[in-house]
């Protein structure tokens, strides 16, 4: 029979299979959904920094009103982190009440001081560890990319460094050198990389002249870019690494271990009308392709296709994509 457990950060997962951030991971009925359905974690959905900015800005809107100035002075000293919307922690508490299956929390930050003491309370409540969604769109001309990248690491070093818990990074694929980003963000006591998060898109309603949301969900196609960056790094960062985009069926999440992800994160799929029978039904696709192997447990074959290190890129990189343009695949 095979073994689908593992570990991820230092947490044991039950199966690889992790529900990524989303709104479906946003309250304790639908984790506890997830959990039933075989998930090995969940992240839940993320707190945005503009959330927790209007919350305080209000409290703060209405201190100038009255003539309290030594509350107003507090509010202004200790900045709007330290009254995170107590929602969001609630729901850490009750998950971590009910469920059996790590709860990772989420951030969705972009500034540094804003977010740590708020990182704190997500501790105290009880989390297992912490996703920090780096989610920027950086658009300033006059802000080169070191800059960009300097930011993020300050984010990240100012978080990971205050918290007791396992931290992981969620990041997007356009940084100037990927890899050697990476690289610094695992010299910042980070567990795990999260590849890739998926930038939401908004459209243009040519009619109304106006913007309008756009759903930004993955399809199966979309998984051959984390897989390739998963296979091409994981011998040469020392943290886990987690796949997020494109899976949508037992082979996407095979290939993402193949490649050498310690976990996979489902999100898009969970949007079907499978909902989070998904879950399950790529468990029993991963345990019958790990029977047909002969395959144990995900260790036998975790990695196995990962780039080697002395490879140069020979198998994910230009090589590649050379002979396959020549038509000469082996």
């Amino acid at each position: 029979m095979t073994d689908l457990s593992t570990t991820y950060m230092g947490l044991k997962l039950v199966s690889p299979l992790m529900a990524g951030s989303s709104t479906i991971t946003g309250t304790v009925r639908k984790l506890k959904s997830l959990e039933d359905a075989g998930a090995g974690a969940v992240v839940l959905g993320s707190i945005f920094e503009e959330q927790v900015r209007a919350e305080v800005s209000d409290m703060v809107a209405v201190l100038e009103t009255q003539d309290n100035p030594e509350a107003y002075d507090y509010i202004r000293a200790d900045y709007p982190m330290q009254i995170g919307p107590e929602k969001y922690l609630d729901t850490i508490r009750q998950a971590k009440a009910l469920l059996r299956i790590p709860v990772i929390a989420s951030l969705n930050c972009t500034t540094r001081d804003h977010w740590i003491s708020y990182a704190r309370k997500i501790e105290q409540a009880g989390a297992d560890a912490l996703e920090l969604n780096v989610y920027d769109i950086p658009h300033d001309p006059a802000e080169d990319a070191a800059a960009v990248e300097q930011r993020h690491l300050n984010l990240v070093a100012g978080v990971s460094g205050e918290l007791r818990i396992p931290v992981a990074v969620k990041i997007g694929p356009h940084y100037t050198s990927l890899a050697n980003f990476i690289k610094r963000l695992t010299a910042l006591d980070v567990q795990a990389v999260v590849m890739f998060n998926r930038f939401f898109q908004p459209e243009i309603d040519i009619e109304k002249l106006k913007l309008k949301s756009g759903i930004n969900l993955s399809h199966a196609e979309d998984s051959g870019l984390p897989v390739r960056w998963i296979a091409l790094l994981r011998g040469l960062i020392p943290c886990d690494i987690a796949m997020t985009t494109g899976v949508h069926g037992a082979e996407g999440a095979i290939k993402g271990l193949l490649a050498g992800a310690n976990a996979v994160q489902v999100c898009s799929a969970l949007y079907t009308p499978a909902g989070a029978g998904v879950i399950g039904d790529i468990l029993k696709g991963m345990s019958a392709w790990m029977d047909r192997h002969d395959f144990g447990c995900i260790a036998d074959f975790r990695g196995s296709l990962a780039e080697p290190a002395e490879g140069a890129g020979r198998g994910f990189a230009r090589a590649q994509y050379v002979k396959d343009l020549l038509g000469r695949r082996e």
